[in-house]
């Protein structure tokens, strides 16, 4: 798999998941040398999208790259 460098990278799981398939998730938080890796305990992937609470943690992860691009800072950990 071909990395993206430091650009910066958010993955969001949802926390509904088997430990197998949260630990894949680090394959593509590995792409970025520049990335954060958020689990919403509780939330299915359906409910990281219409969910408030859930979905506030999704928007909250956008909102933190745009911001990182935009003024060339990292990722908040």
């Amino acid at each position: 798999m071909v990395g993206i460098g430091d650009k910066p990278l958010a993955v969001i799981s949802a926390g509904q998941q088997s430990s197998s398939w949260l630990e894949m998730q680090d394959e593509p938080v590995a792409l970025s040398s520049e990335s954060i890796h958020r689990v919403v305990d509780g939330a299915t992937h359906e409910s990281l999208l219409y969910d408030k609470r859930d979905s506030q943690v999704t928007s909250a992860a956008i909102e933190q790259v745009v911001d990182a691009v935009r003024t060339e800072r990292p990722l908040i950990r």
